[in-house]
């Protein structure tokens, strides 16, 4: 990759540079740069983060003067910066749906940070003055244009997160099986974000150093300004970082800062570039034009060899003929052969592909199926919302594979005695077997109903959470 880089820089210098000759106001460039950079963000929660910016293209700059001349280009160029946010605290009004009591969901974070990056192709149009000689001052000034090719944020940092019931005047913390955690990181997944064309005042200043007659070296610094907002969102109803969810309390939704709390994104970046310049060659009246004159190859008489050709001696003729006839009969014999061999090879081969397709697709249908029905209260028999998701979800994979017979087992945690264990395992797999009957699974695949109670826990029985697991309805596939 390196390789091919390198041979296209080196393939646009020569061009450029070849190209020059033939003129004395053009220039053709290359041209790298680096610095800092941020976003203009400004957000009502938090502060901009600064990072690095690159950028690196090819540019043409036209002098309609010695002093004065007008630039364009493509370049590509990368923006990075962000938000952070130190001591942030939040609430969200929430209901505990399995007690019906509201409660003040309440999220802290220390150290959050939420870094940006906007890579853009852009299109600068510049004027530029320059002092005359070899060595000599310039500076340039105007706008660019910033095409998105693509954006990105991601979220860093740990959050806490409480339950406050005014009723009780309690604070809950640490039960994750409720939404309250301890100390937990952010999810380590990129966000991608929609931007807008970007339209940046630019102005660069350096040092223009002649090193031949048609070669020049720019060196200075540059700053790009962001004017306009890129950042293409909608409204956010829920301005929390992490949204509280009433279904699946364990599961948080969750918001970026960008989303929540910018109330623009604006591209800011500086630093120092470097330009190599073809062109701008000093042109003297008295110089003569330079024009290389190719010689006309004279054409070679083959008349001697074409006269050999057609003295060629008639047996010589006869037995190429002969050969040609003798391979076209023996091709016209084995190419259906050889066409038959091949379409056979062919079937079976798609015949054990599909074959091992169908193979791993019942293998992994078995492992979802027998994969356990957890998180039942203690003393539930029936299966909640959560469970019959669940439940049907393994009614679809029956459906595909009518061939496969099971048995139901339910199973509790060590909470409560032997007997009443006994019974609620029974009639949650009993509840079970009449859930799947009900969506169209016949009876007579089921094989059987049973109870482990908890003499199979899944994870030890030492928290709340872990005892949710344990208990659980499983289907066992028929070996």
């Amino acid at each position: 990759m390196m390789n091919r880089i390198a041979t296209t820089i080196i393939a646009a210098i020569l061009t450029c540079s070849a190209a020059a000759q033939d003129f004395s106001r053009h220039e053709f460039s290359i041209n790298v740069g680096g610095g800092a950079s941020s976003f203009q963000t400004q957000p009502t929660v938090g502060k901009n983060l600064w990072s690095w910016t690159g950028t690196a293209g090819l540019g043409y700059q036209f002098f309609f003067s010695q002093k004065w001349g007008i630039g364009t280009g493509a370049n590509f160029a990368v923006y990075n910066g962000g938000i952070s946010i130190n001591n942030y605290n939040q609430q969200q009004a929430a209901i505990n749906i399995l007690t019906g009591n509201a409660f003040d969901f309440m999220v802290t974070s220390s150290n959050y940070k939420e870094p940006l990056q906007a890579t853009m192709v852009t299109i600068p149009l510049m004027l530029q003055h320059q002092a005359k000689g070899d060595k000599a001052p310039y500076a340039a000034i105007g706008v660019k244009a910033g095409i998105p090719v693509s954006g990105k944020s991601k979220q860093q940092g740990n959050f806490t997160t409480s339950g406050y019931y005014p009723n009780l005047n309690v604070t809950y913390e640490d039960l994750p099986e409720y939404g309250f955690v301890t100390n937990q990181p952010f999810p380590d997944n990129k966000t991608n974000l929609s931007l807008k064309t970007a339209f940046m005042a630019a102005a660069e200043v350096g040092m223009r150093w002649r090193l031949n007659e048609t070669t020049t070296l720019y060196s200075g610094v540059y700053i790009d300004y962001g004017l306009n907002d890129i950042l293409d969102k909608e409204p956010a109803n829920n301005t929390n970082l992490v949204v509280y969810q009433s279904n699946t309390p364990a599961q948080f939704a969750y918001n970026t800062a960008v989303n929540s709390y910018a109330k623009q994104i604006a591209p800011l970046a500086g630093g120092i570039t470097l330009r190599l310049a073809f062109g701008s060659k000093r042109v003297s009246p008295s110089e003569p034009s330079t024009v290389t004159r190719i010689p006309v190859q004279q054409k070679e008489d083959y008349s001697s060899v074409q006269l050999a050709e057609t003295k060629a001696p008639k047996q010589a003729d006869e037995d190429r003929l002969a050969k040609e006839q003798e391979a076209q009969r023996l091709a016209e014999v084995e190419t259906p052969k050889r066409e038959e061999d091949r379409l056979t090879k062919e079937q079976e081969a798609q015949r054990l592909a599909e074959a091992e397709a169908l193979r791993k697709a019942k293998e992994a249908a078995i492992h979802n199926l027998e994969d356990p029905i957890k998180n039942y209260i203690l003393s539930q028999t029936e299966a909640r919302a959560i469970q019959r998701n669940e439940l049907d979800e393994k009614v679809a994979i029956l459906e595909l594979f009518p061939d496969i017979r099971f048995y139901i087992n339910g199973h509790t945690c060590p909470i409560g005695t032997r007997e009443v264990n006994q019974k609620i395992g029974m009639a949650r797999a009993e509840n079970a077997k009449l859930y799947l009957i009900s969506k169209g699974v016949a009876e007579s695949r089921i094989l059987g109903i049973d109870t482990k109670r908890d003499t199979e826990p899944l994870v030890p029985n030492d928290t709340e959470a872990n005892r949710r697991i344990n208990r659980r309805v499983q289907l066992i596939v028929e070996k």
